[in-house]
């Protein structure tokens, strides 16, 4: 996937603290979809996560996409966990949302591919 925008998340009591870095992720057909960094595992991803950059992603969370203020139509967002596998692409382009979401249960995966 390709990153297009990227963003930290301030502590609400601390607006000096970053409590998580927020993503958005699109596939070659154009598919976006939210991605969350969580503060506990920052320091593991944010020299991983460029704007721009493509990297091909494993072994993510899957949560649902709720609240006011969301980046993407999408009812789903994807949660980094400490165990994620992420690898750089070298030739910038983007990847199918399919390759990614081949790790997930079949059931949701019918679900994504209705709800992009």
């Amino acid at each position: 996937v390709r990153i297009i925008r990227l963003w930290e998340v301030p502590n609400y009591n601390n607006p000096n603290v970053v409590d998580s870095i927020e993503l958005v992720l699109i596939d070659e057909k154009g598919s976006r979809i939210q991605a969350s960094i969580r503060k506990t595992i920052m320091q593991r991803f944010s020299n991983m996560v460029k704007e721009g950059s493509c990297r091909i992603i494993a072994k993510f969370g899957l949560i649902s996409n709720i609240g006011k203020h969301r980046a993407t139509n999408h009812s789903y967002k994807l949660n980094f966990f400490s165990r994620l596998l992420s690898e750089n692409v070298k030739m910038c382009r983007s990847l199918y949302m399919g390759l990614i979401l081949h790790h997930l249960p079949k059931f949701l995966r019918m679900r994504l591919m209705t709800q992009s």
